[in-house]
């Protein structure tokens, strides 16, 4: 595998491939007109109590039939959303154990793939359902049970992970998650022939220093990492990461990763360690992760499959009404970064430290948004 590495504040892209370097030119994207229109849609449950929990993060919007489908993973109900009308269509009860069971330990999400096919991951085993609601395969995340690569001892895959919209592959991250620094790359399974790839990939190096850890006795200690995002591309991945506002691109015909650095007029581009990064109270644990949250955090890249787009929500502390300014960064279809766009002021993008689950329906912008534990969206429409 090539790595290249590309830095696109916008001026200069430098390329690395088998130890070669070449440099190139990446022009700025022209300007584009851009406003937008913001709203909350409540969805209709019709008296029932849908799953809200997990603020529907095991939950899967299908572009093709425009429907979302929302599990509660201790049931195996799947609530399925139409938002054409804003209500719930139906509810399908799945079988956790038996024949067609979709349970293992623990469900970690579901994918509705554009062939009809469910799949239902759990942490170490993914089941795949045809439409008639039977159980077609099971794919372990092992090395006896896939071919290709194989993990090293102690490396195991992230059943947290995606499922590609065709149904064709899984992807996660994977590495030994019980030594420090320990993420190797991204893993790569195949469902026609259970084969496993693994990309290598070192953007995990660094992020240790911006953890706050806080020793709570008898060995064991506490801390509140940066997070990581995986998005999917077509056979393609996009990983990225809440402290730096930039991403790494596979791009699996060249079996290529290229690296890319944003700038931004609106935010920093990168945390700053300018807060405790040990605590020995709550209280003092608690007071640095503020210090540390107060400053730019970078949500996760979302895909409009209809336009090829790419959205990202980012905020900011402030001094404005609602305490942060929210910031909304369109890529195009290479990852251009083509505006950012400040929220107007009292404008409120949902969710704790990131944006909450995010996807695009019809051109817009769905935010989850708990409405006294009911069922909503803020909703952004972007105009061209």
């Amino acid at each position: 595998m090539n790595k290249l590495r590309l830095f696109t504040p916008i001026i200069l892209a430098v390329l690395a491939s088998c130890g070669a370097e070449n440099s190139a030119e990446n022009t700025q994207v022209d300007s584009i007109s851009f406003s937008y229109a913001i709203d909350t849609v409540m969805i209709d449950a019709k008296d029932e109590f849908l799953f809200l929990n997990m603020d529907i993060y095991f939950s899967d919007y299908s572009a093709k039939e425009r429907l979302l489908y929302n599990i509660n993973p201790q049931s195996g109900r799947v609530e399925i959303i139409d938002l054409e009308n804003n209500r719930l269509e139906k509810l399908v009860q799945y079988e956790l154990e038996g024949p067609n069971g979709i349970l293992e330990m623990a469900m970690t999400g579901l994918k509705k793939a554009s062939n009809g096919d469910f799949f239902f991951m759990n942490y170490y085993l993914l089941n795949q359902l045809d439409s008639s609601d039977t159980k077609t395969a099971s794919y372990r995340l092992t090395n006896e049970f896939l071919n290709g690569d194989e993990l090293a001892e102690n490396e195991e895959i992230d059943g947290m992970g995606q499922i590609a919209s065709d149904g064709s592959y899984f992807s996660s991250f994977y590495g030994n998650y019980q030594e420090k620094g320990g993420l190797r790359g991204i893993a790569k399974i195949t469902f026609s022939d259970s084969t496993l790839q693994l990309i290598p990939l070192d953007f995990w190096a660094d992020m240790d220093k911006y953890t706050i850890k806080m020793d709570v006795g008898d060995g064991r200690a506490v801390s509140s990492p940066e997070r990581k995002f995986l998005t999917l591309d077509d056979q393609n991945f996009i990983v990225s990461t809440t402290a730096k506002n930039s991403l790494w691109y596979y791009d699996a015909a060249m079996d290529s990763i290229f690296y890319k650095e944003y700038s931004s007029v609106l935010t920093q581009n990168e945390k700053v360690v300018n807060y405790p990064i040990t605590a020995s109270s709550q209280d003092s644990f608690d007071d640095a992760n503020k210090q540390k949250n107060d400053q730019v955090v970078f949500g996760p890249l979302v895909k409009d499959e209809n336009s090829g787009r790419f959205y990202r929500y980012s905020r900011e502390r402030d001094d404005s009404e609602n305490n942060y300014a929210y910031v909304l960064t369109i890529f195009d279809e290479e990852l251009n970064q083509l505006h950012e766009e400040k929220m107007r002021e009292g404008v409120t993008i949902p969710g704790y430290y990131f944006a909450a689950k995010t996807f695009v329906h019809d051109g817009m912008l769905y935010t989850f948004l708990n409405m006294e534990d009911e069922l909503a969206f803020v909703r952004l429409k972007p105009k061209f």
